[in-house]
């Protein structure tokens, strides 16, 4: 395996480091990353080893206030900085890495929205799109006036850090994965009311345009998870002709994350996904 690392620089001049793990072999495909919040990259090594000694490339950034990127921890000024990053790492290291390969992007959580949106905007060259840990709402347990106070937070003191509302066993029913995120020095659990407000409206903009979303579509998600819901309405409302849904009983969050014989059948079926249409 050769894993490759460097830097881009955003047109408002933060660097965002980024990580690659390419096969031994000639790549059949490449994914590019999208990571969740408060999370990094390197969190994504079961994928990687998935997907890599079956000849599948991964590559993506840490986002912008997350991993060893520049930014403020748990805030964005602008939703769409997100996109365009990943824009940016798209066309200056992804397509760059492995130009010829069919190229597909898998974001996680909202890591899902920066993917939604990205693939509204974006179609060009893509062979697919992957979705875990995501909907069309925020959670069940997230009720209107959670959404009205971010908004209102979002105006009157947008950088404040404040507490994230889920705690860190929502992620995994694995009690060592658990542990592994609240031991990692590079997660963490605050937020702003900008990105909290940011991400709802995002989240609404990103599920109600996913008619536009033509691309052979992979959903993958937990009957558990409790920061998203409306899965199924989702799934309905994707403009694909191609797109399979997954919902995995018990499960939470982190699909990939999850207990050792569950994550082997959510990895399985997103190698077999995956090889079916490169």
């Amino acid at each position: 395996m050769d894993i490759k690392e460097g830097k881009i620089t955003t047109s408002d001049g933060l660097f965002l480091n980024w990580k690659g793990w390419l096969p031994e072999q000639k790549p059949k495909a490449l994914v590019h990353i999208m990571h969740g919040y408060a999370e990094h990259i390197d969190r994504y090594q079961n994928l990687v080893n998935e997907l890599v000694p079956a000849g599948i490339a991964i590559c993506g950034n840490n986002h912008r206030g997350h991993g060893r990127s520049d930014g403020k921890r748990g805030h964005v000024e602008r939703f769409p900085e997100y996109i365009e990053d990943a824009k940016l790492f798209s066309e200056e290291v992804a397509r760059n890495l492995l130009p010829d390969c069919p190229y597909f992007v898998l974001g996680h959580s909202m890591g899902s929205i920066i993917a939604m949106n990205f693939v509204e905007q974006y179609p060009e060259r893509l062979a697919g799109l992957v979705l875990s840990g995501t909907g069309s709402l925020p959670g069940k347990d997230t009720g209107k006036t959670s959404l009205i106070l971010a908004k209102i937070g979002s105006k009157l003191f947008p950088r404040l850090h404040i507490k994230f509302p889920l705690g860190p066993e929502f992620i995994s029913r694995d009690t060592e994965v658990v542990q592994a995120y609240i031991d990692d020095p590079l997660t963490y659990n605050v937020i702003t009311p900008r990105l909290a407000d940011e991400i709802y409206v995002f989240l609404d903009k990103g599920s109600r345009n996913a008619g536009q979303i033509k691309l052979p579509v992979l959903v993958q998600c937990g009957s558990e998870d409790i920061s998203f819901s409306g899965q199924q309405q989702l799934v309905d409302t994707l403009g694909s002709t191609d797109k399979t849904f997954k919902l995995y009983q018990g499960l939470k969050h982190e699909v990939y994350n999850e207990l050792p014989e569950d994550r082997d059948k959510v990895l399985s079926d997103l190698l077999t996904w995956l090889t079916a249409h490169i």
